[in-house]
């Protein structure tokens, strides 16, 4: 073979690389919750090169589940609801023959009685009593009244509570709970938090399903789906399938810089084992938390921005597991702990969501306690905690003796919770605007956009931005998710055109 024709073969290869560049285009996944992995998931299978760089041991992010011996448990009550057919579909074919549906029973210990969780009227008016039942409707009427006539601004937590439920009601059910899930005034937190989780919700929707039952409503979520082995399932068959189709997952792998270069994310900096690593990318999706995204950019960015970003806060959290060698303890799913002298705000039963959790004629019991990083509650060795909740279960609920438990572990959860402080919205709404000018960066996820998302919001967001990227268009658009008025946990039939259709790119 001649000189001429090697180099023309040579030209061709290069072409041929170029071409291949092309249409692999590298993409970068900050955070392997199931937000980065589902947008993952989508990208690997269409010949994207995907890195997901996630900072703790495993996937899932706040939606694992973990094991310890025996036992598995949840890091929290994650059940899989959604008013989305296409999100729900996409979850079913997901995990197959792995769904089980679980009939919901949630409560609220308040006042050493249980009440029904969404608010049934008869076990609510027995409970608190004739005459605190009465001054509650009256107070809704008064609250109602003023609403349409005055219009008052809502501002804050205590704001939204008054005008949606009255003064009684907020007193009874949701000041105590909320103030011990915050650890300030309810006065103090923005009225936004509402918004995302009791939307719709009030009276006249607690009478329309008591009395009404419109047809066109399924009902206030009854029952939903769940993995027989656990929540931490969705994350795991996602994370297989990256892998499958050449994806890379990097575990205990920290986001330490993020270089930008004029309107472009060109690289990350990754701590693994006390070694850094540069990793270049063409796009970048984050699921990290905003403010710490913020932090990381080099050179850094405007001290406008990095000055709102410091102002951003979360509520973290211990999750306490004890293993006991009693199975149905209770009938609840979950259970809202509102008295502020129990430590725990929450309370799950795992095989009250499946018995392929525990071993035969045991089960788990997973306590919530919300606190601040950093703080006494969360300083506390883990022997400590585990005896706090154990005696407070004991002797306040009286339902099992101190023998039956066999074990516990603590679980300790950095930024659980976004916290919506007054004007906090203008606050991410500035960081958003600065951080859009990045033409290759995309924010998802709970933190990532630092609103407060169920799973399949946040599984949306990682299929719209996985979508756009795939599309080549950013028609998709991620803030429209986890906005919409109604009610959360009312869901309506959807006519068939509304059913998943598969993206075709």
């Amino acid at each position: 073979m001649g000189l001429k024709e090697q180099l023309i073969i040579s030209k061709l290869r290069v072409i041929v690389r170029m071409k291949n560049n092309k249409k692999r285009k590298k993409v970068i996944v900050m955070g392997a919750g199931l937000a980065g992995l589902a947008c993952a998931y989508e990208l690997s299978q269409k010949k994207f090169d995907v890195v997901i760089i996630e900072k703790w041991e495993e996937v899932g992010g706040l939606a694992r589940t973990i094991k310890k011996g025996k036992f598995s448990f949840d890091s929290g009550p994650h059940r899989w609801y959604t008013k989305s057919n296409m999100v729900n579909k996409w979850m079913l074919d997901l995990l197959g023959d792995e769904v089980i549906r679980v009939p919901r029973l949630t409560r609220i210990y308040f006042d050493k009685k249980f009440f029904y969780y969404p608010i049934k009227l008869k076990n609510a008016i027995g409970g608190i009593g004739l005459w605190r039942a009465v001054r509650s409707v009256l107070d809704y009427l008064i609250a109602r009244v003023k609403s349409r006539l005055l219009k008052p601004k809502l501002v804050t937590m205590e704001d939204g509570y008054v005008n949606q439920f009255g003064h009684t009601l907020y007193e009874t059910f949701f000041k105590r709970y909320s103030e011990k899930l915050w650890g300030v005034p309810c006065d103090r937190i923005s009225v936004d938090w509402i918004g995302q989780r009791t939307r719709g919700l009030n009276l006249s929707t607690i009478l329309k399903e008591m009395i009404i039952k419109s047809k066109k409503v399924v009902s206030l979520v009854d029952e939903f789906s769940y993995p027989e082995r656990g929540i931490g399932r969705i994350a795991e068959k996602m994370a297989d399938t990256v892998k499958k189709y050449g994806g890379e997952i990097l575990l205990n792998s920290e986001v330490v810089e993020i270089e930008r270069r004029e309107n472009q994310i060109t690289s990350v900096t990754v701590k693994v084992s006390g070694k850094e690593k540069k990793i270049e990318g063409d796009y970048f999706i984050s699921s990290i938390p905003i403010n710490d995204l913020v932090f990381r950019l080099s050179p850094e960015t405007d001290r406008s921005i990095y000055a709102l970003s410091k102002k951003l806060k979360y509520r973290d959290e211990l999750q306490v597991a004890l293993f006991v060698s009693k199975t149905h303890i209770t009938p609840d799913t979950w259970i809202y702990v509102h008295s502020k002298e129990i430590p725990f705000m929450r309370l799950m039963e795992m095989d009250n969501w499946s018995d392929k959790l525990s071993p035969v004629g045991t089960t788990t019991l997973v306590f919530e306690i919300a606190c601040n990083e950093g703080d006494a509650m969360w300083n506390k060795n883990d022997k400590d905690v585990i005896d706090l909740v154990k005696k407070s279960f004991v002797e306040e609920f009286s339902l099992i003796p101190y023998k039956t438990i066999t074990g516990g572990y603590v679980h300790r959860v950095p930024k659980e919770y976004p916290v919506y402080h007054i004007g906090y919205r203008q606050d991410v709404d500035k960081i958003k605007k600065y951080l859009s000018g990045f033409f290759n960066l995309q924010l998802i996820g709970r933190n990532g956009t630092f609103r407060y998302n169920n799973m399949d919001h946040s599984i949306e967001m990682g299929l719209y931005a996985a979508w756009n990227l795939i599309s080549g268009k950013k028609k998709h658009d991620i803030e429209s998710v986890n906005i919409e008025r109604e009610y959360l946990e009312e869901k309506k039939f959807e006519s068939p055109e509304d059913e998943f259709v598969e993206e075709k790119h």
